[in-house]
């Protein structure tokens, strides 16, 4: 049986609207597409006769975990740490090819937010589904040790590059929302110790 968790820093969530971030709709379109997003991985886990442990409420979506009394070849990890993204890849394909008119704002916010899962998830910054891709396709002729001090590098480069546009969205754009995943991922990434 999949147990739900709550993270505690889901409770962010409330706050966006008060924040001024996201309004109601826009955080429940984000939302909805973040769920997708992790639907695409629930399907790969299931593909990959993978029974999911936990699911994880986060501000920004949800978070499947999958039984780790099951492991899964590499291939198979890469496999399902791609389908999210991939999921939000399609959906947005699939918004682009209907004709959107120009009054459908909901409909061109959930283009952006599924764009915008997609762009975030795939980079090669772990714990995000690109890093697992790196890791995962690393680890077929490296060992975990070495996987992981090349995912750092890589995340600690794009890190760089990444801050002056995350600061510059807030400064211009008044927009904090590439900082928040800044710093996230810079945690992250001064954290992580060992193997995933």
């Amino acid at each position: 049986m999949t147990r739900i968790r709550l993270h505690p820093t889901a409770l962010l969530l409330l706050f966006l609207p008060c924040l001024g971030i996201l309004n109601g709709w826009q955080t429940a379109i984000l939302w909805s597409s973040a769920a997708l997003h992790e639907t695409g991985h629930l399907l790969a886990f299931q593909i990959c006769n993978c029974p999911v442990e936990s699911l994880t409420i986060l501000p920004f979506g949800l978070c499947a975990i999958p039984d780790e009394s099951r492991s899964l070849s590499y291939k198979d990890e890469v496999f399902c740490a791609a389908a999210g993204p991939v999921f939000n890849l399609v959906l947005a394909a699939l918004l682009l090819a209907l004709p959107l008119s120009p009054q459908w704002v909901a409909a061109r916010y959930a283009l952006y937010c599924n764009i915008s899962l997609f762009a975030i998830n795939s980079l090669p910054v772990l714990p995000l589904d690109g890093g697992r891709v790196l890791f995962f396709s690393l680890l077929t002729r490296n060992d975990p040790a070495s996987g992981e001090r090349i995912c750092k590098t890589v995340a600690l480069i794009l890190l760089i590059l990444l801050f002056f546009p995350s600061c510059f969205a807030l400064i211009h754009e008044k927009n904090p929302s590439l900082l928040l995943i800044w710093f996230y991922l810079a945690w992250n990434t001064r954290i992580r110790r060992g193997s995933i």
